[in-house]
């Protein structure tokens, strides 16, 4: 692991980051504060990785950011939208 002080770190950042993608662990020291360099996890998703609509509002309704009442009102929009679409233009 690598411990470099600010001052050091600066003019071979862009060096730093790809040791840090490549998997080495960087530090970077600032007076007492201490900050790591290390690769961010992403959320994107490959399309073999992509969810359902109803895996997604799922995932939304466990991590507190969609209620029950919520998503029912999400599904009643797009169902009500889909009528309404259906009976301008039949099949």
């Amino acid at each position: 692991m690598k411990t470099l002080t600010v001052e050091e770190a600066t003019p071979g950042l862009d060096r730093l980051v790809e040791l840090a993608l490549a998997g080495e662990q960087i530090r970077i020291r600032r007076g007492n504060g201490v900050v790591e360099l290390r690769p961010a996890k992403t959320n994107q998703m490959t399309d073999q990785q992509a969810l359902s609509p109803r895996e997604a509002l799922r995932r939304l309704q466990e991590e507190g950011r969609l209620t029950s009442q919520q998503a029912e009102g999400y599904l009643r929009e797009v169902r009500e939208e889909r009528l309404a679409d259906e009976s301008r233009h039949p099949a």
